[in-house]
């Protein structure tokens, strides 16, 4: 494996001293068109080699594991492959000095399903890259746990470049593919990993799906207690906050993207952790910003293992947001669900408290474009349809808007919650 991982970068670093720089229109203007293993992947000279496979290509990756590969806590196996015969690749990352291996808590990350979303990749290498470092940090959660690292699960896609930014190369989205008969071979190959690792007696407590969105906002994929259950959602709660506790104000708050509001999915990957073993396994989707500006891979990197540690290592049993008697002990705003949307969304929101409730819509301008709830209301659960046609489905005041970002706002006694949303025609 080693020699074979050696011969290609070989070969790799020959094209890059032959190609490394295009003149376009005048000397000023050279552009990267293949990184060839930029050390620094938050560099803008990374950044404008996206020119080619996204600024991150599969010769690249072979590169980096023959680099990875040299440190003593790292292994790389070539797992299975995909349509067109490219190895997959799981790197596993531990300190194997310890007599507890089979105790440790296993982590699985796996990055670039979609092959545009680069961002995720990058944020996936400065984990590795922070994991491998001779840091506190570093050894102690090498010492603590183990993780599996797929870093290029669409390598098909990422090489085919324009046209495949979602797809493999049978033109498949392999992220939605876990619900059919005969799944892709790269799904298979995925799933057969998840099924073995359950099988140890350390399986895994965390499955990290790294992407990125347009939205160019750093957010996780909140799964509902109405498609998961109360204690899920309450986990998943506790593993957002402590990830953003160590990179304050870079990362959206859990209800921002908020999915499986009244039942589960099932064509994807989290589906089928959530089917086989439920609150067992933290099955989870952090999304990068896919945008020009994105940046600090690094910070948030380290937040997200910061964050995974400290989730792993607090024992606490969680408690619900409701009493016995099922009332709600706190007010709540959650995020709109769909979004983004077109043109209608529901707005889910509580109060613990008989109280005046106020809600509304602004646009980016601070102007008020619907006045959804304006009333004295009893404590419980509240939901409501705001329509970018009208407003309101029951009655509101709005007029039909404009594609872009919208604000809605809960007012009740002292209380103030703002939350945004995305309309998309």
């Amino acid at each position: 494996m080693k020699n074979d991982l050696m011969k290609t970068r070989n070969i790799v670093f020959i094209s890059c001293i032959i190609f490394a720089f295009v003149t376009v229109s005048s000397a000023q203007d050279q552009l990267f068109v293949d990184p060839c293993g930029y050390p620094d992947t938050t560099s803008l000279a990374f950044k404008l080699a996206a020119s080619g496979n996204w600024g991150y290509g599969y010769d690249t990756l072979l590169i980096d594991l023959a680099e990875w590969k040299k440190s003593p806590f790292v292994t790389v196996d070539s797992v299975g492959a995909t349509v067109l015969g490219r190895a997959m690749f799981v790197m596993t990352i531990q300190d194997t000095t310890s007599d507890s291996l089979n105790l440790r808590q296993r982590i699985w990350i796996h990055a670039r399903t979609h092959p545009n979303e680069v961002q995720g990749t990058w944020v996936t290498n400065e984990m590795i890259k922070t994991l491998l470092a001779n840091t506190e940090l570093a050894q102690t959660l090498r010492q603590r746990y183990v993780f599996n690292i797929m870093p290029m699960y669409n390598a098909d896609g990422v090489q085919k470049g324009a046209g495949y930014e979602r797809y493999n190369a049978n033109g498949i989205d392999i992220e939605s593919n876990w619900n059919v008969v005969l799944p892709q071979p790269e799904v298979v190959v995925l799933r057969s990993q998840f099924q073995k690792y359950m099988a140890k007696p350390n399986p895994m407590r965390i499955m990290l799906n790294m992407h990125s969105a347009y939205t160019c906002t750093r957010y996780f994929v909140y799964h509902a207690a109405g498609g998961t259950s109360t204690k899920y959602s309450l986990l998943e709660q506790r593993f957002i906050n402590y990830v953003r506790a160590n990179f304050p104000n870079a990362i959206e708050p859990y209800p921002y993207f908020t999915s499986w509001t009244s039942a589960p999915a099932t064509q994807y990957p989290e589906s089928w952790c959530w089917s086989n073993y439920k609150e067992k396994i933290m099955a989870i989707t952090y999304e990068d910003g896919n945008c020009v500006s994105a940046s600090k891979f690094d910070s948030t990197a380290r937040a997200i293992l910061k964050g995974i540690d400290l989730y792993l290592q607090d024992t606490t049993a969680v408690t619900s947001v409701f009493a016995a008697n099922n009332v709600p002990t706190q007010y709540f705003l959650e995020q709109n669900f769909p979004n983004p949307f077109n043109p209608t969304t529901v707005i889910n929101y509580q109060v613990p408290t008989t109280n005046h409730v106020s809600l509304t819509v602004s646009d980016v301008l601070g102007r008020e474009v619907a006045v959804l709830v304006n009333e004295e209301q009893s404590s419980g659960k509240h939901s409501i349809t705001f329509s970018a046609k009208g407003g309101s489905a029951s009655g509101g005041n709005g007029s039909s808007l404009s594609s872009g970002l919208y604000f809605y706002q809960l007012r009740t006694g002292s209380i103030i919650e703002t939350k945004r949303m995305v309309l998309m025609k």
